[in-house]
């Protein structure tokens, strides 16, 4: 126990009095977490803005007189330009395309006397409109002249027929005001966990992998890892100490993550507001967070010595350790994109269970059964692995690059 303390208490010393290496686990992490989710905060805030100030750029061919007024008289933000013959509006769809413009609303030849006129068997005139979904200002002069278009119709109607009561049926949530039956917070929960999932599982594993390959890889090229087998103590001893010490940083570490994801709450919130959602975090949800981050820590510490072991300097061991990154990016990328249910099975599989756990826990969707089986299988996973690196170190031929 002595030797376990000592090489512990080595490991520790070495990074705490390294300014560089307190600066990239401790404050680096809070920053970064802060400044991400301010640009993301402050991007959507001005693309809201932005797209609130935007006069829509409408125009419209062959509309009856009473429409034009409807769209002039309107109070939202548009500039309605008539169009003349239908080359110029045949010009306009490409500038819809291009983004160039925003609507065009079309009205067939004839459209007041086919109204006026028109009798059982009769074809119906169309109205056709021409937007693009994929431009923010297209989509937003859409929902604003969809409105008005359809107010037209419903008025041309009340002309044909009188009351409208008459013909209709039934009406659909007229004055239901709790059709929208949503949780906020969950709702904001659900969002978050499409993102902080992949960008804490992909920060994490990086500062493991900097503190590790140094730990291990870095001391094997510097000589002071065969000095230590040498020594009369038990490798497992050294491995041990190291790990221990690695998993002490690591846990100082993603506390570091938690508590800069609890100070960046109030820029979540910022976020989840201006895109119509809320995001809160209960105390029990960031306990739980943090605890199964933890567990993801020696599961990445593990995996990092253990790649660490197999090379002969730390350049060697981030060309092992770089397929390892890989599998952790897509394991938290897979989260991002899925929609059902994450069945019990899923939590037990190694760096993507613990992504699934940390994105249900945001959306409330995990159970505590499920949320102890995620966090026993990292603990299971590691061991078995620090089991891997003891025996490694036992192995003259890895140890000392023979």
């Amino acid at each position: 126990m002595n030797a376990i303390k000592t090489i512990y208490n080595k490991e520790m010393r070495r990074v705490l009095f390294d300014k560089k290496m307190v600066f990239g686990l401790f404050v680096m992490p809070v920053l970064l977490m802060i400044f991400i989710y301010g640009i993301m905060a402050l991007m959507m805030f001005m693309m809201y803005q932005d797209i609130e100030k935007h006069v829509s750029q409408v125009y419209v061919y062959g509309a009856p007189d009473e429409f034009m007024a409807m769209l002039n008289e309107s109070e939202e933000d548009i500039t309605v330009n008539e169009v003349g013959d239908l080359d110029q509006l045949a010009d306009l769809k490409d500038m819809i395309v291009q983004g160039d413009a925003d609507y065009i609303i079309e009205f067939p030849d004839g459209f007041i006397d086919s109204i006026a006129n028109y009798k059982d068997g009769d074809s119906v005139p169309q109205v056709k409109t021409y937007y693009n979904p994929s431009e923010e200002y297209s989509e937003s002069a859409e929902s604003i002249c969809k409105k008005i278009i359809e107010d037209y119709r419903v008025k041309l109607l009340k002309e044909r027929v009188g009351s409208l009561d008459t013909i209709q049926i039934f009406t659909v949530n007229a004055d239901n005001k709790e059709a929208k039956l949503q949780d906020d917070s969950k709702a904001g929960g659900k969002m978050l966990g499409m993102f902080l999932p992949y960008m804490i599982s992909l920060l994490l594993f990086a500062g493991v992998m900097s503190l590790g390959t140094d730990t291990i890889a870095g001391e094997k090229e510097r000589g002071t890892l065969a000095t230590m087998l040498v020594l009369p103590i038990k490798r497992s001893q050294i491995v041990y100490g190291k790990l221990l010490a690695l998993m002490t940083l690591s846990a100082m570490s993603a506390c570091v993550y938690g508590g800069g994801m609890l100070v960046s709450i109030p820029l979540l919130a910022l976020f989840m507001s201006v895109s119509g959602m809320k995001f809160t975090i209960t105390v029990i949800q960031a306990v739980l967070l943090i605890v199964l981050i933890i567990s993801m820590v020696f599961v990445y510490v593990a995996i990092v010595a253990l790649l660490s072991v197999f090379a002969k300097d730390m350049k060697e061991a981030g060309t092992y350790i770089t397929p390892a990154y890989l599998v952790v990016i897509v394991a938290g990328m897979m989260t991002m994109f899925r929609t059902s249910e994450a069945n019990t099975f899923e939590y037990l599989i190694p760096l993507y269970g613990p992504c699934i756990a940390m994105r249900n826990i945001l959306t409330q969707e995990i159970s505590n059964g499920q949320l102890i089986l995620s966090i026993l299988m990292n603990i299971f996973v590691g061991v078995i692995l620090a089991f891997i690196v003891t025996k490694a170190f036992d192995n003259e031929r890895v140890m000392l690059n023979a």
